[in-house]
């Protein structure tokens, strides 16, 4: 059975202590079971599934929750909660997951070979690997963090990638496959190896794409 294991930890319950799940599902039935971490296991049914839960009002608790699937298969998972931090989430155990939508993530385990559409933030990483979501399409990657390198060599099928920096330049480095149908790609606040900005150049153009956005001043490189 396809599951996927979040580990929770509130901020500050500034919005009120309540965390949810946003899931769609597919197939026969579909019905998903979740333990959302502190004594509560329900199940739920249907194709599109909402759920809110209320935690202790406690910021020193962090939480597990799992989500099951008892019948049918993920398509879409949205882990959502706007005073939570994550400090792991694995979707490696969902591989047929189609889109993910993640933010505040510290920890991602991404082993998905149908994911198409990604919109993910991360924390905490010094590099990130995305090669091993060979069906990637679309592509939206922000850092709150020191992320220098993102590799995205195994993603064949890559048409869109945008990124903005949220702590100044970070980004340096990008691997992207040379036969990627890239046709847009959008940065903003990075600063990326000369030879990196090339290579995305030529294959871009080559694809008849373009390019939108600022990458910051890098007159002083001379790596």
């Amino acid at each position: 059975m396809e599951k996927i294991t979040i580990h929770m930890r509130p901020i500050n319950w500034t919005e009120g202590d309540v965390y949810g799940i946003e899931l769609r599902l597919s197939g026969c039935n579909p019905t998903v079971r979740i333990d959302w971490g502190d004594g509560s296991v329900k199940t739920y049914y249907g194709n599109t599934i909402l759920e809110r839960h209320i935690y202790p009002k406690d910021e020193s608790l962090s939480f597990i929750i799992t989500a099951t699937v008892v019948s049918g298969s993920i398509d879409y998972v949205d882990p959502t909660g706007g005073d939570c931090n994550y400090e792991v989430i694995d979707f490696s155990k969902a591989p047929s997951i189609r889109e993910i939508e993640a933010q505040r993530c510290q920890t991602v385990i991404l082993d998905n070979p149908n994911l198409e559409k990604l919109e993910l933030t991360i924390n905490l990483a010094d590099s990130y690997d995305l090669s091993r979501c060979p069906n990637l399409r679309f592509l939206i990657f922000q850092c709150a963090c020191v992320c220098h390198f993102l590799d995205l060599s195994g993603c064949h099928k890559l048409e869109s990638f945008s990124s903005q920096s949220y702590m100044g330049p970070t980004l340096r480095k990008i691997a992207i496959a040379n036969d990627a149908p890239l046709k847009y790609f959008e940065m903003t606040g990075h600063k990326l190896h000369p030879s990196c900005r090339e290579a995305i150049h030529r294959i871009v153009e080559m694809n008849g794409g373009e390019i939108v956005g600022e990458f910051e001043n890098d007159e002083d490189d001379e790596e």
